[in-house]
């Protein structure tokens, strides 16, 4: 890895991490790393405050954001992108469909399941996909994916707009020492906002 690949590896890293501090439903932050791990040039890694089953819309969009922190820092600091969010990318559109046509998140089609799955029960893997729904609904599937997308690529931006400073100090205290544990990453950057992690309910009356 050259000095400038590894420099944008820590902005990438940095913007996950800021991005997913910044917002009250995602994980925060336990290491910031650029040391690579197998084909990554570097990780940032966030657990929940506790064990969780259900994830609520508002946590889903705030871990698409989180996703896409790094290629928002990209085209914040360097006015370019590269292929170091290939994989982000990828989970991010993976999610954000499956809110749609599985989770029934999405404003416009509601809470309904689209496309109905064939599965290899004693493997347990999803073999096939029957699509069950017309074209227009297709299309209208590609354009909320792409609005939840663009959405919380959107969120990601403005948090690291709005922090470039730290964006800045925090990559460039990376790059001297390579790996920040929580308690640094903290120091340097004070979580802004509260974390609020948990599933809103009603107290039963």
């Amino acid at each position: 890895m050259n000095a400038r690949e590894k420099k944008i590896i820590a902005y990438h890293e940095v913007g996950h991490a800021i991005v997913t501090s910044v917002l009250p439903e995602a994980n925060p932050v336990q290491k910031v790393s650029i040391i690579s791990r197998g084909m990554a040039g570097g990780f940032t890694l966030s657990l929940p405050l506790e064990d969780q089953y259900l994830e609520s819309r508002k946590m889903l969009l705030a871990e698409m954001s989180t996703m896409l922190g790094g290629r928002a820092a990209e085209e914040v600091m360097f006015s370019d992108i590269t292929s170091g969010a290939s994989n982000d990318i990828e989970r991010v559109t993976k999610l954000a469909r499956r809110m749609v046509t599985r989770l029934g998140m999405s404003e416009k089609l509601g809470p309904m399941v689209y496309g109905q799955k064939e599965e290899l029960v004693f493997l347990g893997r999803e073999i096939s996909e029957q699509r069950d729904y017309s074209e227009l609904v297709a299309q209208t599937i590609d354009d909320e994916v792409h609005q939840l997308v663009d959405s919380a690529y959107n969120t990601a931006k403005e948090i690291l707009l709005k922090y470039k400073d730290k964006l800045i100090e925090i990559s460039e205290k990376l790059l001297e020492v390579e790996t920040l544990s929580k308690e640094e990453f903290d120091a340097l950057f004070p979580t802004p906002n509260e974390k609020n992690q948990g599933i809103p309910y009603l107290d039963a009356i």
